[in-house]
């Protein structure tokens, strides 16, 4: 009989604090509600039976062997913004030259953040590639370093970085 009433007690006090349906209610929470990142994409595709260009003399294309890369997409969604992030990463990429038959590693790192705006509405992209092809033996590598960032609008582009160059 004590539990049932001091059950009836709980109820009873958790009644009186409710607000009555009267009283005003803000249809505008004071705090803004959090923004959360979600994974949309996580996998890794194979690069094997590519191909791809090295513009360091002698110049050759290389046979992408075996290797992967791997995808990460994330976005996160505030109260007026959507911020989406690819970033992609070279896992084991080999190749053999098709002229000097050296064989290559081809470390990769790229990202890609993109914020789409709702109001007003504006896209901005910042992009940053890193693209090596490391060969192996005294003649020169192939180093890509490219950072950009666009604005939609007013239609710009800003490059931050452009580093080619040939070097052993």
């Amino acid at each position: 009989m004590k539990r049932l009433a001091l059950l009836a007690f709980a109820f009873a006090w958790l009644a009186a604090c409710e607000t009555s349906p009267s009283a005003p209610t803000s249809q505008t929470p004071l705090i803004p509600p959090p923004s959360f990142a979600t994974t949309l994409l996580n996998e890794r595709v194979s690069v094997a039976g590519t191909f791809q260009e090295n513009p360091c003399p002698p110049e050759e294309v290389v046979d992408i062997l075996n290797g992967f890369l791997h995808f990460v997409v994330t976005e996160e969604i505030g109260p007026t913004s959507s911020d989406v992030t690819i970033h992609v990463d070279g896992e084991g990429i080999e190749g053999v030259g098709q002229v000097t038959g050296a064989r290559y590693s081809v470390p990769l790192n790229e990202k890609d953040e993109t914020t789409f705006t709702v109001e007003p509405a504006t896209v901005s992209e910042e992009a940053d590639l890193r693209l090596r092809l490391i060969r192996e033996g005294s003649l020169d590598n192939f180093w890509l370093r490219i950072t950009a960032t666009s604005t939609v609008p007013p239609g710009t582009v800003d490059v931050k970085r452009m580093e080619i160059e040939c070097r052993g």
